[in-house]
């Protein structure tokens, strides 16, 4: 027996229910009369597909954004008059300032510990440095001479001290002992004097024991975030903006970042900073 014309009406509608939702592509129900039931529903459920107006897709550039916004106050650029150059042909390296990162502005970064003026870095970066200066992160530009308070050479860390005229902003320390392979982290320093410079990926491992330029260093945060010549002891954080590592070092034959970097965890400087910042 044929199709009756109400029938033929109902096929019309359904191939128009289809072109407005593709979703009933995967329908099992072969009841054409229930159609109508089930596209004016405000949630759909078709063989374990679930469409509703309150799902909506997660930006995690704005998740990056705000975590950036919380700590990039607190990154400082480190520069000098005059560097002594050493040269060092191994792979895997400290970002080892020269001349020509002082003529770029800048030979490292620094995380600032406390409002009183304490900055955490890198010391590679000081260690043949003459006249230091740090200028915070703002808008008007600020330079202040700096004293070396602290080191630890092991660790290749480094405490310095400036008199700002106003209190400084801290940064958020977390806990790097928290962080797990494939975490998101992003660095922020000042390559080649590039200020403020953000860069971002995942964390690859977690426990990598190094020998960097003949200093043994345990377990070290080995990432994917690109960093260069002027990024060392600037922060490595997390997304929610806490500081969880201090970039250190890359591995590169070319002396420039293609692919490896690492970081300190930021628990291994906790007990550095518990005694020398007051």
């Amino acid at each position: 027996m044929g199709l009756g014309l109400d029938q033929l009406r109902q096929i019309q509608t359904y191939f128009v229910t289809i072109l407005n939702d593709p979703a009933h592509y995967l329908s099992r129900d072969g009841d054409i009369g229930q159609i109508t039931r089930r596209t004016t529903s405000s949630t759909t459920k078709v063989a374990g597909l679930i469409a509703s107006p309150n799902i909506e897709l997660v930006s995690s550039s704005e998740t990056f954004a705000s975590a950036v916004a919380r700590a990039r106050t607190s990154v400082v650029n480190i520069s000098c008059e005059r560097i002594t150059e050493t040269t060092d042909s191994s792979t895997l390296k400290f970002d080892d300032p020269a001349q020509d990162l002082v003529n770029f502005g800048g030979i490292g970064s620094g995380i600032i510990i406390s409002p009183k003026g304490y900055i955490l870095t890198c010391y590679h970066i000081i260690a043949q440095a003459s006249n230091i200066v740090v200028t915070p992160f703002g808008s008007v530009i600020k330079r202040y001479p700096a004293q070396v308070v602290a080191v630890d050479q092991g660790l290749n860390l480094a405490i310095l001290k400036i008199y700002p005229a106003a209190p400084l902003i801290a940064a958020t320390l977390g806990d790097s002992g928290s962080m797990e392979v494939a975490d998101s982290v992003l660095a922020i320093g000042n390559p080649f004097g590039l200020e403020q410079s953000v860069t971002h990926g995942i964390i690859s491992d977690t426990k990598r024991d190094l020998m960097i330029q003949g200093n043994i260093i345990k377990n070290m945060i080995q990432t994917d975030v690109p960093i260069n010549r002027g990024s060392s002891g600037g922060p490595l954080i997390n997304t929610n903006g806490e500081v969880i590592g201090i970039n250190m070092a890359i591995y590169s034959p070319t002396g420039v970042y293609i692919g490896v970097s690492f970081a300190l965890p930021l628990n291994q400087a906790k007990l550095l900073l518990a005694r020398n910042i007051q």
